[in-house]
């Protein structure tokens, strides 16, 4: 079905916003991505469940993003929908001692400043991943030596069916870089954190010696997907590329970080294609070298 068509169908249908042909490169990091046929931000969580049943019926497919932190979209754009919901479900709430529940769209570092506040620790290692809570949860985001699934008490889902599931931490299946919700795939809409209880001056002491790391360590001033490739066990992709000599290494105006082997960065108007492009050579250069094959970490939508 042509866009603007299936925009007007749904238009009639939720409550929230609808764009045709709306330019993806508007709504990643990266700053990288042709048009998606249709993008939809919910309002609420019940808009979402109706946008669910609807596309269902109309059988077409779709896409389910945050704020497209960790998002390489092709330059052909994406067919079908794309929903949107880092603005949709952002509420941050205190549910007694040492529960966190948040909306699988609030922002990360929002959490963590607002967690810092009230006096509750564990999450201090993610104050500097952008991007929304759902994205940091669904793929087990780290650093620092801080897993986000080791703080998650449970998670609510919708399946793609439209039902309604809440895990507990042992059903995500956590893994490296993936949970079941990746797997399945399942739409991950919050998250209640079980945190410890601290003094707030300590939580945000210890926030800020991560953040201050983080500036030194990578290129945060120029547009990526943050991280380009999973580490392999035991040693970080970086050290691969680094080792290979690869730092600095372009192909049109996507270049290999100076600053961070593993960030892939964009110098003002790279392509999709750029990037995917200097990717497989990077991935060719550390196999032949080290017979490590790097696996993507960013996730790569369209075409």
């Amino acid at each position: 079905m042509e866009g603007s068509t299936l925009a007007l169908q749904l238009k009639d249908t939720v409550r929230g916003q609808v764009f045709a042909n709306e330019p993806m490169w508007r709504h990643t990091s990266f700053r990288i991505g042709g048009p998606a046929d249709v993008l939809v931000v919910p309002e609420d969580i019940s808009d979402l469940m109706t946008l669910i049943k609807s596309l269902s019926d109309l059988q077409t497919s779709f896409h389910i993003m945050g704020a497209g932190t960790n998002l390489l979209v092709k330059d052909q754009g994406i067919r079908g929908v794309v929903v949107k919901i880092a603005s949709t479900l952002s509420h941050i709430n205190r549910l007694g001692d040492g529960i966190l529940r948040c909306g699988a769209g609030a922002l990360l570092p929002s959490v963590c400043r607002n967690a810092a506040a009230m006096g509750l620790a564990g999450l201090e290692f993610a104050g500097g991943i952008p991007g929304t809570v759902g994205g940091a949860v669904a793929m087990n985001a780290a650093a620092f030596g801080g897993v986000m699934a080791d703080l998650v008490d449970t998670a609510e889902v919708i399946t793609y069916d439209g039902r309604q599931i809440r895990l507990d931490r042992e059903n995500l299946d956590p893994g490296t870089k993936t949970t079941r919700i990746l797997a399945e795939p399942l739409i991950l809409t919050e998250v209640d954190f079980a945190l410890r209880r601290d003094q707030p001056e300590r939580v945000q002491e210890r926030m800020q010696k991560y953040l201050k790391e983080r500036t030194y360590r990578q290129p945060l001033s120029l547009p990526s997907a943050g991280c380009a490739f999973k580490n392999p066990t035991g040693k970080g992709a970086g050290r691969f590329i680094d080792a290979a000599g690869l730092k600095g290494f372009k192909v049109g105006s996507a270049e290999v970080s100076r600053l961070h082997a593993n960030f892939i960065v964009n110098n003002g108007g790279a392509t999709c294609e750029d990037v995917i492009s200097l990717m497989k050579h990077v991935q060719e250069v550390v196999y032949s070298k080290f017979q490590v094959m790097l696996e993507p970490e960013v996730r790569i939508l369209g075409g």
